[in-house]
Order: structure tokens, then C-alpha cells, then sequence
């Protein structure tokens, strides 16, 4: 996704939305988006989270704290990553906000915009 805005991982601001292992629950272990998380940061990306159900996490040498989605959404990250679906986040304003946007969840099904990349 950030290929087609020509734009690198190194350097970029991803913002990953939803890193608990499934819908609603704080349970991290076995969660894609640990393996999300260490991929990118080995990839030089600068990383950050919501989610309303793990305040911290600390995962191959990254120690993050979530940030409200509304204020990521709002410092215009370069891409953004659903990576747990939870029924709190709002779909619609992750959509309007014009970042890139890789749904691996299929989160967004019902919503097209030439800034979703579907897995």
C-alpha cells in the first residue's frame, strides 16, 4: 500500500488499529499484530496503537503505549493497519480520514475508498 503513494516503510508512521488476539477481549497472546508489529519495526517504521483493550504492550524490543484513535487518525500517520476488529472503533472515521488503510480483518467490507488495501 505505501508502494503505490511511493512512499518507503522506513520512515513511515503506521498506525496499528486493534493489536488483542480477537474482537474485543485483552487477551495479546498468540495476536498477529505482535508479528505485525516486529515485521515493521524491523522495517524501520515508526509504530504506534489504539486499542481499548491493551493500555501497553512491550514486544521485540518495543514498548508502546495506545493513543486514542481519533488523535492517531488526526496526526495523519501514512498508513494505517486494522489488525483486530473491535466493535468500538469507528470505521467510518478511519475511512474519511484519507490515510491509507490495510484491512486485514475485513473490517471495512461494506465501505470502498481507493485508500483501502484489502488482505
Amino acid at each position: 500500500m505505501l508502494n503505490s503513494a511511493r512512499k518507503p516503510i522506513n520512515g513511515s508512521r503506521i498506525h496499528l488499529v486493534g493489536v488483542a488476539y480477537k474482537r474485543d477481549v485483552n487477551d495479546m497472546r498468540e495476536s498477529p499484530a505482535l508479528d505485525i508489529l516486529e515485521l515493521l519495526a524491523k522495517r524501520g517504521a515508526e509504530l504506534s496503537y489504539s486499542d481499548p483493550f491493551v493500555p501497553e504492550l512491550q514486544h521485540g524490543g518495543q514498548r508502546l503505549k495506545a493513543v486514542d484513535l481519533a488523535a492517531a487518525l488526526a496526526s495523519r500517520p501514512d498508513c494505517a493497519v486494522i489488525c483486530t476488529d473491535h466493535s468500538a472503533f469507528d470505521y467510518d472515521a478511519i475511512v474519511k480520514s484519507g490515510t491509507l488503510i490495510v484491512d486485514t480483518r475485513n473490517a471495512l467490507k461494506d465501505r470502498q475508498a481507493a485508500t483501502i488495501f484489502r488482505l
